[in-house]
């Protein structure tokens, strides 16, 4: 028998309303691709041309462990500053040398010049002293250079002053130049001389050791982007630069996420590159987008710089994701999940979630995300899965950082509110453990926390389900449990949703290409698409479109109620992750599922703001290591929608207090 919702009992009449779903914005994204496709095969061969020039140098910094690899892309797209010799470099035709730029005024000493080489190799990860062959001295008012400063340059590998502005010296013994040019962000370049200086801007290359990136990504001056890395030693593995802190670190007016490195879910259009979302056939099938997505966009904007695109589940259709190591990091946001949690070279990920592709990497690395109030954020030039669910949210391994960037990126798109919600819910039924719980302390103490802070009017102790049977909706539809009423919702969105949406054009483009031949999908997506083309039908997708109103209407209605004051009047909250079940991704895993599922469904349904905050770890033996290893313990909290802001401020002063911690990266989230 077909398992759709036109084999559940239909609602009463007194709930029975015209539905009109809000979408995301992303639904027109697949004719979007095919415009590509015909515009690309309109265009010739010849019309084409590759000019051959090395687009970036690269050396590497010290030996073995120690070293450090690096890259400066050169040529007419990137980013490049000329200085104009006026005295002193005509003798370096056709050097190249390492230097770094220092903002100065008044008396320069050696003692003032080593605080900023402290300051540069505490703030930036890009910063070696290897880059101290040649310095540049610039100014916006005038400065001297004391006969101290020749000997500290050549202790530091130095050999070369270079002047710029309105400047004196009483150097010797080293070599000397003035310049004239504009002013240019501090930092570390690789510098050309030949006749006047050009300063091209460096990167440092990091392995991604855990598998969780797709491309290496690097901006061009004409605002689009284009993969360039360069090879660094490892197994199977990208290397991605990431630009100097210090370009960005002393702006007079800085945006709200100027010099935050990020990385992005490649179900993400970013304009030069290809996307790929998670599958080979998929990336071969259309040209690099022209255009980046709104949402990325907006954070460039802001200031944030992409540094790659991160692994994505394929069509981020739920399966077992192979980044990270030898735990699942769940999915579909993977790489952005597993890639926050190990590499601190990141600040932020970008992640999409549509039922639990953010909450549930989020708890299985024990960091900070959000699944954001849905329909706020245009997703526009994002792959869709179901409209009418798909958001656009981040990771973040601290509290205090993510809400700032959390305002940075969304800005207004969110309420404001005067004072805390009055209400805190503690589901009794979760906040029980088993005797003798390794969690059950942290739990404890993080709800004492939340209460102490908040003062809460009332405390209530119903779960969501207690809520529904308390406010009569139970009995309105038939005595079904929510589990029930809410169990082909979710599947028949997705599976009927993302086939007839998405995969219908480009399974036709691809045969149009391929001699009629059908891509490769993998078995998530597959099994899913499989049911949503042979067993569901519109009448079934209107159905569960009506369900799910109807569930968001009795969730902001009765549970989590906007509030004029508080914006929300209530904050659910409940434990996430008990840290007891490894997710090991050595064994054999039964075959996938068709996606019909209700448990955990509440915020997917309503479109409100769900978050994880990771609380703290447990101990467990692994059977990998055969040693004690430790796995995150987290809660979820979930506020009315369009109050993000209330839930991220809530973690945030929890996280100032003591409460909670930043997470570290790598083996051990909390010091052991």
């Amino acid at each position: 028998m077909k398992a759709s919702l036109s084999v559940f009992l239909p609602l009463l009449p007194l709930l029975v309303t015209q539905t009109f779903a809000q979408l995301a914005g992303n639904e027109n994204y697949a004719e979007a691709a095919r415009s590509l496709l015909r515009e690309a095969r309109m265009t010739t061969r010849s019309s084409t041309t590759y000019p051959l020039s090395s687009t970036a140098i690269t050396f590497t910094v010290g030996e073995d462990d120690a070293a450090k690899h690096y890259l400066s892309p050169v040529g007419p797209k990137f980013k490049k500053y000329t200085l104009v010799n006026d005295w002193g470099l005509d003798g370096l035709g056709g050097d190249a040398m390492l230097v770094t730029v220092f903002d100065v005024e008044g008396q320069v000493t050696c003692d003032s010049l080593g605080q900023q080489i402290s300051s540069y190799a505490s703030s930036d990860d890009v910063w070696d002293q290897s880059f101290m062959q040649a310095i540049v001295l610039q100014t916006g008012t005038s400065f001297h250079v004391t006969s101290d400063v020749s000997d500290c340059l050549s202790t530091w590998g130095g050999s070369l002053i270079v002047k710029s502005g309105n400047a004196t010296s009483d150097v010797s013994g080293i070599g000397l130049a003035h310049v004239e040019g504009n002013k240019i962000p501090p930092g570390p370049y690789l510098a050309r001389i030949d006749g006047n200086i050009t300063l091209t801007e460096l990167y440092r290359v990091y392995r991604d050791e855990n598998q969780a990136m797709t491309t290496a990504v690097i901006q061009q001056i004409d605002g689009t982007f284009t993969d360039l890395s360069t090879t660094t030693p490892g197994m199977n593995t990208l290397s991605i630069p990431v630009p100097s802190r210090l370009y960005t670190l002393n702006l007079t007016d800085p945006r709200p996420l100027e010099g935050r490195r990020i990385a992005v879910k490649d179900i993400y259009d970013i304009a030069g590159l290809k996307t790929g979302c998670g599958n080979r056939a998929y990336f071969n099938t259309y040209p690099a987008r022209q255009t980046t997505a709104v949402a990325i966009q907006r954070l460039i904007d802001q200031g944030g710089i992409i540094v790659a695109k991160a692994k994505t589940s394929s069509f981020a259709n739920g399966e077992t994701a192979t980044s990270g190591n030898y735990q699942q990091p769940s999915s579909s946001s993977s790489g952005p999940g597993a890639s926050i949690a190990a590499y601190d070279w990141l600040d932020n990920t970008i992640g999409s979630d549509t039922g639990c592709s953010i909450l549930c990497p989020s708890s299985a690395q024990g960091v900070f995300g959000m699944r954001p109030t849905h329909g706020r954020l245009s997703l526009d030039g994002v792959m869709p899965m179901a409209p009418v669910m798909d958001t656009a949210g981040f990771f973040s391994r601290d509290a205090v950082k993510g809400r700032d960037f959390s305002k940075g990126w969304y800005g207004d798109l969110f309420a404001n509110y005067t004072d805390l919600p009055q209400t805190l819910i503690f589901p009794e039924s979760d906040w029980t453990f088993p005797a003798g719980s390794p969690a059950e302390p942290i739990f404890s103490a993080f709800r004492q926390a939340v209460t102490e802070y908040v003062s809460p009017v009332t405390i209530d102790n119903r779960s969501f389900e207690g809520f529904w049977n308390d406010t009569g909706y139970r009995t309105q539809t038939y005595n079904l449990s929510t589990s029930a009423y809410l169990s082909a919702v979710w599947g028949t969105l997705v599976d009927y949703g993302q086939w007839n949406t998405f995969a219908v054009p480009w399974f036709a483009d691809y045969a149009s290409a391929n001699d009629g031949r059908i891509p490769f999908v993998a078995p998530s997506p597959n099994t899913r698409w499989a049911y949503g083309r042979v067993n569901l039908t519109q009448a079934d997708y209107d159905e569960a479109l009506r369900r799910k109103e109807v569930y968001k209407t009795f969730l902001v209605e009765n549970v989590i109620v906007p509030d004029n004051v508080t914006c929300s009047s209530s904050i659910y909250i409940t434990p996430y992750s008990t840290g007891t079940s490894p997710n090991y991704r050595n064994i054999y895993r039964s075959p996938p599922s068709n996606g019909f599922f209700s448990s955990g469904v509440e915020s997917f349904m309503a479109g409100n703001p769900q978050m994880i905050v990771p609380l703290g770890q447990v101990p467990y033996q692994s059977t990998i290591t055969n040693h004690t290893e430790y796995l995150p313990v987290t809660v979820t909290m979930y506020a009315a929608p369009g109050c993000d802001y209330v839930l991220w401020d809530l973690a945030a002063a929890l996280q100032e207090s003591g409460a909670l911690s930043p997470v570290s990266t790598g083996r051990y989230a909390y010091s052991v």
